[in-house]
């Protein structure tokens, strides 16, 4: 029917938004996330006109009543199918190019900062890698670095702890992804 094509061709950007902020293991996209940006995307159909805020009561309501996830698990998703019905162009961020596009710059990056002996490009790429994920991610879209840096800090913790590469090497990294991506028009 009508509304699975439109919502399928959304498909890959709720895809993208799980990979980015539920991709932990605990729960997978099919069957916990998929369910809840359907759910937020149908209800911004419903519910055309009305705001967010008009109708989060309902919608928690109707999902406790329906569904066997927790609404704090999934609101997010559900907020996330809500805005990218409404206004898809907004949340998916324009920037120019894909990571190899700016690889080139990352690496002159990593030359001039961390060049002399502080350990390969390979090992500081994860870095760059990750301030340009979140560059392009559109949850954050509006973010500013500081409000970013105590989430890449807890990243690195959990991810990188090893010690390959300090924290404040880490930060710089991904610190000159994220303004040079976003630079490019993000």
């Amino acid at each position: 029917h009508k509304i699975d094509d439109r919502y399928n061709f959304h498909d890959a950007s709720f895809r993208r938004h799980y990979q980015l902020n539920y991709s932990d293991g605990a729960h997978d996209y099919e069957s916990y996330y998929a369910p809840a940006y359907r759910f937020g995307y149908e209800l911004a159909e419903e519910h055309e006109g009305a705001d967010w805020a008009s109708v989060k009561n309902e919608a928690q309501h109707h999902w406790q009543m329906k569904h066997g996830s927790a609404w704090q698990n999934v609101a997010t998703a559900v907020h996330y199918g809500w805005r990218e019905q409404r206004d898809p162009d907004a949340l998916r961020v324009q920037h120019h190019g894909e990571y190899a596009d700016y690889r080139k710059s990352f690496m002159a990056h990593y030359a001039d900062a961390h060049g002399e002996g502080g350990g390969s490009f390979e090992q500081y790429e994860p870095a760059y890698q990750r301030g340009y994920d979140l560059a392009i991610d559109p949850a954050y879209r509006t973010h500013l670095w500081t409000e970013m840096e105590p989430e890449l800090r807890q990243y690195y913790e959990e991810e990188y702890a090893d010690g390959s590469v300090s924290w404040e090497h880490y930060r710089s990294a991904a610190q000159y992804a994220w303004h040079d991506v976003r630079a490019m028009g993000v």
